[in-house]
Protein backbone atom coordinates (compact mmCIF):
# COMPACT_ATOMS: atom_id res chain seq x y z
CA UNK A 1 0.00 0.00 0.00
CA UNK A 2 1.14 3.28 -0.84
CA UNK A 3 1.00 5.81 1.91
CA UNK A 4 4.09 8.48 1.45
CA UNK A 5 5.05 9.90 -1.76
CA UNK A 6 7.58 13.14 -1.83
CA UNK A 7 7.96 15.28 -4.95
CA UNK A 8 11.39 16.74 -5.45
CA UNK A 9 10.87 20.14 -6.84
CA UNK A 10 8.01 22.29 -6.55
CA UNK A 11 7.89 24.36 -9.51
CA UNK A 12 4.97 24.00 -12.06
CA UNK A 13 5.14 20.49 -12.75
CA UNK A 14 6.06 19.32 -9.22
CA UNK A 15 2.98 21.59 -7.35
CA UNK A 16 0.07 20.13 -10.55
CA UNK A 17 1.71 16.83 -9.29
CA UNK A 18 0.64 17.61 -5.50
CA UNK A 19 -2.72 19.21 -6.58
CA UNK A 20 -3.84 15.51 -8.52
CA UNK A 21 -2.33 13.57 -5.79
CA UNK A 22 -4.44 15.25 -2.98
CA UNK A 23 -7.29 15.27 -5.57
CA UNK A 24 -7.63 11.72 -6.51
CA UNK A 25 -5.35 9.71 -3.76
CA UNK A 26 -6.28 8.84 -0.03
CA UNK A 27 -2.31 9.72 1.08
CA UNK A 28 -0.90 9.32 4.52
CA UNK A 29 1.84 11.65 4.24
CA UNK A 30 2.45 14.04 1.21
CA UNK A 31 6.11 15.90 0.93
CA UNK A 32 7.43 18.89 -1.33
CA UNK A 33 11.62 19.36 -1.62
CA UNK A 34 12.92 22.00 -3.10
CA UNK A 35 16.43 23.90 -2.70
CA UNK A 36 14.20 27.18 -2.55
CA UNK A 37 12.48 26.01 0.83
CA UNK A 38 10.34 29.09 0.87
CA UNK A 39 8.56 27.98 -2.52
CA UNK A 40 8.27 24.12 -1.07
CA UNK A 41 6.50 25.86 2.00
CA UNK A 42 4.41 28.55 0.37
CA UNK A 43 3.52 25.57 -2.26
CA UNK A 44 2.49 23.43 0.76
CA UNK A 45 0.31 26.04 2.73
CA UNK A 46 -1.39 26.58 -1.06
CA UNK A 47 -2.19 22.86 -1.50
CA UNK A 48 -2.99 22.57 2.24
CA UNK A 49 -5.64 25.00 2.43
CA UNK A 50 -7.86 23.26 -0.11
CA UNK A 51 -8.60 20.77 2.40
CA UNK A 52 -11.89 22.01 3.33
CA UNK A 53 -12.82 22.25 -0.13
CA UNK A 54 -11.46 18.71 -0.74
CA UNK A 55 -12.13 16.94 2.60
CA UNK A 56 -8.23 14.76 2.76
CA UNK A 57 -6.53 13.99 5.54
CA UNK A 58 -3.16 13.57 3.81
CA UNK A 59 -0.19 15.35 6.03
CA UNK A 60 1.53 17.54 3.75
CA UNK A 61 5.62 18.56 4.52
CA UNK A 62 7.80 21.00 2.71
CA UNK A 63 11.17 22.21 2.88
CA UNK A 64 14.95 22.04 1.57
CA UNK A 65 15.75 19.06 3.78
CA UNK A 66 15.60 15.92 2.27
CA UNK A 67 15.15 13.85 5.64
CA UNK A 68 11.32 14.47 4.68
CA UNK A 69 11.70 11.53 2.03
CA UNK A 70 12.66 9.00 4.72
CA UNK A 71 10.61 6.16 3.94
CA UNK A 72 8.87 7.24 0.79
CA UNK A 73 6.94 4.65 -1.49
CA UNK A 74 7.36 6.53 -3.97
CA UNK A 75 9.68 9.69 -4.92
CA UNK A 76 9.18 11.73 -8.41
CA UNK A 77 11.87 13.70 -9.40
CA UNK A 78 10.69 17.34 -11.15
CA UNK A 79 13.96 19.42 -10.04
CA UNK A 80 16.21 21.13 -12.64
CA UNK A 81 16.23 24.02 -15.30
CA UNK A 82 13.21 23.84 -17.22
CA UNK A 83 13.33 23.97 -21.03
CA UNK A 84 13.32 27.47 -22.22
CA UNK A 85 12.53 29.05 -25.94
CA UNK A 86 15.92 28.23 -27.86
CA UNK A 87 17.31 25.03 -25.69
CA UNK A 88 17.00 21.57 -27.15
CA UNK A 89 16.49 18.87 -24.76
CA UNK A 90 20.91 18.34 -24.70
CA UNK A 91 21.07 21.95 -23.41
CA UNK A 92 19.32 20.85 -20.01
CA UNK A 93 21.94 17.82 -19.61
CA UNK A 94 24.92 19.75 -17.66
CA UNK A 95 22.90 21.34 -15.36
CA UNK A 96 20.24 18.75 -14.74
CA UNK A 97 22.42 15.74 -14.66
CA UNK A 98 24.60 17.25 -11.08
CA UNK A 99 20.65 17.55 -9.96
CA UNK A 100 20.13 14.22 -10.85
CA UNK A 101 23.20 12.69 -9.08
CA UNK A 102 22.65 15.03 -5.86
CA UNK A 103 18.94 13.81 -5.85
CA UNK A 104 19.56 10.64 -6.15
CA UNK A 105 22.26 9.65 -3.49
CA UNK A 106 19.57 11.03 -1.28
CA UNK A 107 16.91 8.68 -2.46
CA UNK A 108 19.60 5.78 -1.92
CA UNK A 109 19.98 7.37 1.45
CA UNK A 110 16.99 7.76 2.98
CA UNK A 111 14.32 5.93 0.82
CA UNK A 112 15.93 3.00 -0.27
CA UNK A 113 12.97 0.85 -1.21
CA UNK A 114 11.04 3.45 -3.06
CA UNK A 115 9.82 3.81 -6.73
CA UNK A 116 11.43 6.25 -8.61
CA UNK A 117 9.55 8.26 -11.04
CA UNK A 118 11.71 10.88 -13.61
CA UNK A 119 10.17 14.35 -14.73
CA UNK A 120 13.19 15.96 -15.18
CA UNK A 121 14.62 17.13 -18.96
CA UNK A 122 16.56 15.29 -20.90
CA UNK A 123 13.99 12.35 -19.33
CA UNK A 124 15.54 9.03 -21.00
CA UNK A 125 19.57 10.47 -20.20
CA UNK A 126 18.52 11.87 -16.70
CA UNK A 127 16.52 8.27 -15.97
CA UNK A 128 19.55 6.08 -16.72
CA UNK A 129 22.16 8.67 -14.69
CA UNK A 130 19.01 8.28 -12.08
CA UNK A 131 19.69 4.00 -12.18
CA UNK A 132 23.43 4.02 -12.60
CA UNK A 133 23.16 6.32 -9.21
CA UNK A 134 20.67 4.52 -6.94
CA UNK A 135 21.77 1.23 -8.14
CA UNK A 136 18.27 0.20 -7.97
CA UNK A 137 16.71 -2.39 -9.81
CA UNK A 138 15.94 -1.36 -13.49
CA UNK A 139 11.79 -2.09 -12.40
CA UNK A 140 11.93 0.97 -9.73
CA UNK A 141 13.32 3.66 -11.69
CA UNK A 142 10.71 4.68 -14.26
CA UNK A 143 11.01 7.98 -16.62
CA UNK A 144 7.49 9.26 -17.74
CA UNK A 145 7.99 10.94 -21.12
CA UNK A 146 6.44 9.16 -23.96
CA UNK A 147 2.92 8.57 -22.24
CA UNK A 148 3.00 12.35 -22.21
CA UNK A 149 4.02 12.54 -25.97
CA UNK A 150 1.01 9.42 -26.52
CA UNK A 151 -1.21 12.29 -24.98
CA UNK A 152 -0.05 14.87 -27.27
CA UNK A 153 -0.59 12.36 -29.75
CA UNK A 154 -4.25 11.37 -28.98
CA UNK A 155 -5.29 15.09 -28.92
CA UNK A 156 -4.19 15.89 -32.19
CA UNK A 157 -5.63 13.01 -34.14
CA UNK A 158 -9.03 13.96 -31.97
CA UNK A 159 -8.79 17.85 -33.67
CA UNK A 160 -7.59 16.13 -36.70
CA UNK A 161 -10.16 13.54 -37.13
CA UNK A 162 -12.96 14.94 -34.76
CA UNK A 163 -13.73 11.38 -33.22
CA UNK A 164 -14.37 10.47 -29.22
CA UNK A 165 -10.98 10.41 -27.82
CA UNK A 166 -11.87 7.01 -26.51
CA UNK A 167 -12.73 6.01 -29.68
CA UNK A 168 -8.71 6.61 -30.78
CA UNK A 169 -6.04 3.84 -30.24
CA UNK A 170 -2.27 5.42 -30.99
CA UNK A 171 0.98 5.37 -29.24
CA UNK A 172 4.75 7.16 -29.22
CA UNK A 173 7.34 4.95 -27.96
CA UNK A 174 11.23 5.69 -28.33
CA UNK A 175 13.17 8.88 -26.36
CA UNK A 176 10.95 11.69 -25.34
CA UNK A 177 12.85 14.49 -27.81
CA UNK A 178 12.10 14.97 -31.06
CA UNK A 179 13.68 11.66 -32.30
CA UNK A 180 10.99 10.25 -31.07
CA UNK A 181 8.41 6.99 -32.78
CA UNK A 182 5.09 8.30 -33.22
CA UNK A 183 3.58 4.88 -34.87
CA UNK A 184 0.59 5.49 -37.08
CA UNK A 185 0.78 2.07 -38.63
CA UNK A 186 -0.90 0.50 -35.52
CA UNK A 187 -3.08 3.20 -34.83
CA UNK A 188 -6.99 3.17 -35.25
CA UNK A 189 -9.88 5.29 -35.24
CA UNK A 190 -12.83 3.49 -34.13
CA UNK A 191 -11.66 0.33 -34.48
CA UNK A 192 -10.49 0.47 -38.11
CA UNK A 193 -7.11 1.53 -39.38
CA UNK A 194 -6.26 5.16 -39.41
CA UNK A 195 -4.96 5.17 -43.09
CA UNK A 196 -8.69 4.78 -44.05
CA UNK A 197 -9.60 7.91 -42.76
CA UNK A 198 -6.78 9.88 -43.39
CA UNK A 199 -3.94 9.81 -46.50
CA UNK A 200 -0.50 9.35 -46.06
CA UNK A 201 0.56 13.31 -46.02
CA UNK A 202 -2.03 13.81 -43.19
CA UNK A 203 -0.66 11.46 -40.95
CA UNK A 204 2.97 12.57 -41.59
CA UNK A 205 2.11 16.06 -40.64
CA UNK A 206 0.12 14.51 -37.59
CA UNK A 207 4.15 12.79 -36.58
CA UNK A 208 5.72 16.19 -36.94
CA UNK A 209 3.15 18.25 -34.53
CA UNK A 210 3.87 15.98 -32.24
CA UNK A 211 7.06 15.72 -32.24
CA UNK A 212 7.62 19.73 -32.08
CA UNK A 213 4.78 19.89 -30.05
CA UNK A 214 7.08 20.78 -26.70
CA UNK A 215 9.25 22.92 -28.75
CA UNK A 216 5.87 24.89 -29.42
CA UNK A 217 4.68 25.07 -26.22
CA UNK A 218 8.22 26.85 -24.82
CA UNK A 219 7.90 28.92 -27.67
CA UNK A 220 5.09 30.62 -26.74
CA UNK A 221 5.91 30.23 -23.37
CA UNK A 222 9.11 31.58 -22.94
CA UNK A 223 10.50 31.41 -19.67
CA UNK A 224 8.51 28.63 -18.57
CA UNK A 225 7.15 24.81 -20.37
CA UNK A 226 4.39 22.92 -20.09
CA UNK A 227 3.25 21.55 -16.89
CA UNK A 228 -0.76 20.58 -17.13
CA UNK A 229 -0.15 17.40 -19.44
CA UNK A 230 3.12 16.51 -17.44
CA UNK A 231 1.85 16.51 -14.23
CA UNK A 232 -1.34 14.69 -15.08
CA UNK A 233 0.53 12.17 -17.52
CA UNK A 234 2.59 11.73 -14.21
CA UNK A 235 -0.49 11.30 -12.19
CA UNK A 236 -1.77 8.21 -14.39
CA UNK A 237 1.51 6.37 -13.71
CA UNK A 238 1.60 7.13 -10.00
CA UNK A 239 -2.31 6.25 -10.23
CA UNK A 240 -1.54 3.16 -11.87
CA UNK A 241 1.33 1.85 -9.73
CA UNK A 242 -1.14 2.88 -6.07
CA UNK A 243 -3.89 0.49 -7.55
CA UNK A 244 -1.30 -2.40 -8.66
CA UNK A 245 -3.64 -2.08 -11.82
CA UNK A 246 -0.91 -3.91 -14.28
CA UNK A 247 -2.01 -1.53 -16.74
CA UNK A 248 0.18 -0.95 -19.90
CA UNK A 249 1.67 2.52 -20.07
CA UNK A 250 5.20 3.76 -21.92
CA UNK A 251 7.61 4.54 -19.79
CA UNK A 252 11.15 4.89 -20.06
CA UNK A 253 13.02 1.91 -18.26
CA UNK A 254 16.57 0.73 -18.60
CA UNK A 255 17.29 -2.00 -20.91
CA UNK A 256 18.79 -5.40 -20.85
CA UNK A 257 18.36 -6.87 -24.57
CA UNK A 258 14.71 -5.53 -25.48
CA UNK A 259 14.44 -4.13 -28.38
CA UNK A 260 18.31 -5.33 -29.15
CA UNK A 261 19.11 -2.04 -26.52
CA UNK A 262 21.44 -2.56 -23.47
CA UNK A 263 22.43 -0.50 -21.07
CA UNK A 264 19.98 2.38 -22.84
CA UNK A 265 16.84 3.88 -21.46
CA UNK A 266 14.04 4.23 -23.77
CA UNK A 267 9.93 4.54 -23.55
CA UNK A 268 8.41 1.42 -24.38
CA UNK A 269 5.20 -0.14 -23.37
CA UNK A 270 5.33 -1.66 -20.02
CA UNK A 271 3.00 -3.18 -17.70
CA UNK A 272 2.62 -1.02 -14.17
CA UNK A 273 2.00 -2.29 -10.88
CA UNK A 274 2.71 -1.62 -7.44
CA UNK A 275 6.12 -2.96 -8.27
CA UNK A 276 7.20 -0.87 -11.10
CA UNK A 277 7.65 -2.81 -14.21
CA UNK A 278 6.37 -5.83 -14.22
CA UNK A 279 7.18 -6.57 -17.41
CA UNK A 280 8.41 -4.80 -20.68
CA UNK A 281 5.74 -5.85 -23.88
CA UNK A 282 8.02 -6.37 -26.99
CA UNK A 283 6.29 -4.78 -30.29
CA UNK A 284 7.35 -6.13 -33.41
CA UNK A 285 9.15 -3.66 -35.11
CA UNK A 286 9.29 -2.28 -38.83
CA UNK A 287 12.32 -1.81 -40.33
CA UNK A 288 12.04 2.25 -40.47
CA UNK A 289 11.49 2.13 -36.63
CA UNK A 290 14.75 -0.06 -36.07
CA UNK A 291 16.74 2.45 -38.15
CA UNK A 292 15.33 4.63 -35.13
CA UNK A 293 16.32 2.60 -32.44
CA UNK A 294 19.86 2.06 -33.69
CA UNK A 295 19.88 5.88 -33.58
CA UNK A 296 18.91 6.17 -30.07
CA UNK A 297 21.67 3.58 -29.63
CA UNK A 298 24.04 5.49 -31.00
CA UNK A 299 23.33 8.68 -29.94
CA UNK A 300 23.45 7.12 -26.12
CA UNK A 301 26.95 5.62 -26.68
CA UNK A 302 28.06 8.59 -27.87
CA UNK A 303 27.46 10.56 -24.87
CA UNK A 304 27.66 8.17 -21.69
CA UNK A 305 31.34 8.90 -21.22
CA UNK A 306 29.88 12.45 -20.59
CA UNK A 307 26.90 11.51 -17.72
CA UNK A 308 29.02 8.31 -15.97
Amino acid sequence: MVKKISIIGSGSVGSSLAFCLLTKLNLAELNLIDICADLAKGTALDLEDTRGILGFSTQVGAGDDFSLIKGSDIVVITAGVARRQGMNRLDLLKTNAAVAREVSKKIKELAGDALVIVVTNPLDLITYIVNKETGFPRTRVLGMGVSLDTSRLLNILYKETKLPPSSLEAFVYGVHSKDMIVDLSRAKATGEPLNKILDEQKMEDIKQKVRSRGAQIVGFLKTRSAHFAPSLACFSLIEAIVGDSDKVIAVSVLLNGEYGLTDVCMGVPCVINREGVKKIVEIELKRSDKEEIEKVKAAFQNIKADIC
